[in-house]
């Protein structure tokens, strides 16, 4: 048992080239991955793991799983783990710094569901009601150039607007009295 332990973390010996698609894909962000643990556990003073080989592979599998975006920016030295920590990370920790790391591009995924959701089903909606969206050109047709609405105010007789005077203001509010009701403010002391 000890032994099958032993080698489920030795390093893949066969070429890369000979691999199918998606193994060679795999054995490639494996290496990448080792790689950066490298990186990262070199950013530290020392190591106190009680089995460094062991503590290696388990972070080399944790970095494996993500993207080599998100492995690089948790192992970086200016900007991941290591300007972070004091200590070595444990395997949790680096774990949780690459799903904090996937979190934002993961909530953005999410987003992008959605909108494609709530758009498919307004088309539903619209296409059961029979209404079909108008196109620019029926828009203009129907609307004109401006889209209906008067852009020139120059256009307009100014001169020929005239305010009303006071008699017809007080003799508007004597015609309804609740306009100044709702004027008058009430003291609730």
């Amino acid at each position: 048992m000890q032994n099958h332990e032993a080698r489920s973390f030795k390093p893949l010996t066969i070429s890369a080239e000979k691999l199918p698609a998606s193994m060679a894909q795999q054995a490639r962000r494996n290496e990448y991955a080792a790689e950066r643990a490298r990186l990262l556990l070199g950013c530290f003073r020392t190591g106190d793991a009680n089995d460094p080989e062991t503590y290696v592979a388990a972070i080399t599998a944790v970095l494996a799983q993500y993207s080599e975006g998100i492995v690089t920016q948790v192992t970086h030295p200016v900007t991941g783990l290591p300007s972070k920590k004091s200590w070595l990370p444990t395997v949790k920790e680096v774990h949780d710094a690459c799903e904090e790391a996937m979190a934002p591009a993961m909530r953005q995924q999410q987003r992008d569901r959605q909108v494609a959701e709530l758009l498919a089903e307004r088309e539903a909606i619209e296409a059961a009601r029979g209404q079909v969206r108008p196109t620019l050109e029926e828009m203009h047709a129907k609307y004109g150039p401006d889209w209906g609405l008067d852009l020139d105010p120059g256009k307009k007789d100014l001169a020929t607007f005239k305010a009303p005077s006071w008699d017809e203001i007080t003799a508007g509010y004597a015609a309804d009295p609740s306009l100044i009701a709702r004027l008058t403010v009430k003291d609730e002391a």
